[in-house]
């Protein structure tokens, strides 16, 4: 059956409907595109350009001090037995840190966990999936035009841009928090690479010291063996020599083993095998610290990574609040449909028996023109209470924050106030260890050496003597790694690198 043309007045309404509909998707998309970029912007720069601030103001007094040295050098100090000076694979704490940031799986985790974060935004700013609806009927919708059979429509859901803006701005937030815990992340782990570097550090410069004592024991064996051979003193001054010096291969045995355990501690952190062997450590130049508690704590109020991803909680909670009170605005749904109409044929009048003509008669019932129809659907936010609860769960997300805040500043200023006055307790105690005891030890053993050989004291005086020396050596050695373990527990806390080591020429007998 022939049809007559289409109308396009239906035509051109659906087809403006239509261009309407992608012009508003593409606002939308537009503006979750361009959130997404941004933070992906910010989640590179995090990931790959990362590097812990230094802190850039002039220090008042800043000595550069070595490590290992002695104050008051003497050419029978303790002095190493091998050469710190050597050539050695890359292995100073620097190279450990970028290693570990690295390879680190911890570090690892948590980028995954911002680039995860990241992926939320277009997420939270894309429309919902429409929807494509089929009606078939059975029986047949009967009209003048024709049967309705099936109907076809498609649909789209626009929820206000508002809230999805909110909820964009809410999943850039929680971004922007993911990549300050990764901050927080990579603080802790070279503040733990620093510790397992020091205790290393401790252990090998505990090594060398035994080492160069023993060297010092046996040079005094040969004179207590030349007082025995001619009989000034008894055996048992020669026993006790001898016995020191089996205490001194035990220390050394001791040392080792907790080397052994730092380097694995080292080398987790780096994700190596715990037996990858840890170059020997070189010494390093110590700064002194000359900054007060105050200036520290408003450091770290700046550059802390976790006060910074509250910050941004914060700003997120700031948004949900805001998503949530727009609960009361409803979302549109529009949507086109179509139906096919079966023509009926027209109805047809007999033949004029007279005229032998049929008489005319409308034939646009033959045509039987499919029916289009565009709906407009909203939602009614009738449900008060649910839009209200959520007010209040927003609200109180915030209150929650706000404590954390003060929670974590309080807790933050101790942390940093601890390891400041870690820092001042463990400056003086090295100067005056170097300044003082050790020299005055070490002149006192010396003197006492000196009276055994003319028989004016005995020899347990010298060992007294010796031992205490010794000790205030082994104490400068740990004074001086506390000191650096209690300056990265402060940078870490602060979230800014205060003061660096870096190597030094290897102490000589003048030097110790």
């Amino acid at each position: 059956m022939k049809r007559e043309p289409l109308t396009l007045i239906p035509k051109v309404s659906a087809m403006g409907v239509r261009n309407q509909l992608l012009v508003v998707c593409a606002l939308l998309f537009a503006g979750g595109c361009s959130m997404y970029q941004s933070a992906a912007q910010e989640v590179s720069t995090a990931v790959s350009t990362w590097h812990r601030p230094s802190y850039q103001e002039p220090l008042a007094n800043t000595p550069q001090e070595p490590i290992d040295g002695d104050a008051a050098g003497s050419a029978q100090a303790p002095v190493a037995t091998r050469d710190v000076t050597e050539s050695r694979p890359p292995g100073a704490l620097g190279a450990y840190i970028e290693e570990a940031l690295e390879r680190n799986p911890t570090v690892s985790a948590a980028i995954a966990n911002v680039e995860a974060a990241l992926e939320r935004i277009p997420q939270v700013t894309s429309l919902p999936d429409p929807f494509l609806r089929a009606i078939a009927r059975p029986e047949p919708i009967q009209t003048a035009a024709g049967d309705m059979y099936f109907t076809l429509g498609v649909g789209q859901m626009f929820p206000l841009p508002a809230k999805l803006k909110r909820a964009g701005l809410a999943a850039v937030a929680e971004v922007r928090m993911a990549i300050e815990r990764l901050n927080a992340v990579r603080l802790r782990v070279i503040a733990d690479v620093e510790h397992a570097y020091y205790a290393v550090y401790l252990a090998d410069r505990s090594i060398e010291l035994i080492a160069a004592n023993r060297a010092l024991l046996e040079q005094l064996e040969g004179v207590v063996q030349a007082q025995y051979e001619g009989g000034s003193v008894s055996q048992e001054d020669l026993l006790r020599v001898q016995t020191e010096l089996a205490e001194l291969i035990d220390s050394e045995n001791r040392e080792r083993g907790r080397r052994d355990s730092g380097a694995a501690a080292l080398n987790r952190l780096l994700d190596r095998d715990p037996e990858t062997p840890v170059p020997l450590t070189e010494p390093m130049l110590r700064q002194a610290l000359d900054l007060q508690a105050e200036k520290l704590i408003q450091l770290a109020e700046d550059h802390n990574p976790e006060l910074a991803r509250l910050r941004r909680q914060k700003e997120r909670d700031e948004e949900r609040l805001a998503h949530a009170k727009l609960g009361y605005w409803p979302d549109v749904t529009l949507g086109v449909e179509w139906t096919y109409v079966d023509p009926r044929s027209a109805f047809k009048p007999p033949i004029n028996p007279q005229t032998g003509r049929r008489p005319p008669y409308n034939r646009k019932s033959e045509a039987g023109d499919d029916n289009w129809a565009i709906s407009v659907q909203f939602n009614v936010p009738l449900w008060f209470d649910r839009v209200e609860a959520a007010k209040r769960e927003a609200r109180i997300r915030q209150r929650e924050t706000e404590h954390e805040i003060r929670a974590s500043r309080n807790q933050v200023a101790f942390h940093v106030y601890d390891a400041w006055t870690r820092v001042q307790t463990e400056q003086d105690s090295l100067r005056l260890l170097e300044s003082t005891l050790t020299p005055k030890a070490r002149q006192t053993y010396e003197v006492s050496v000196t009276s055994y050989q003319a028989g004016r004291t005995d020899f347990l005086t010298v060992i007294e003597n010796w031992r205490r020396w010794l000790d205030f050596q082994f104490k400068r050695h740990r004074h001086a790694v506390s000191l650096q373990n209690a300056l990265s527990d402060l940078q870490r806390e602060v979230g800014v690198q205060l003061i660096g080591t870096r190597p030094a020429s290897a102490p000589n007998a003048s030097e110790e």
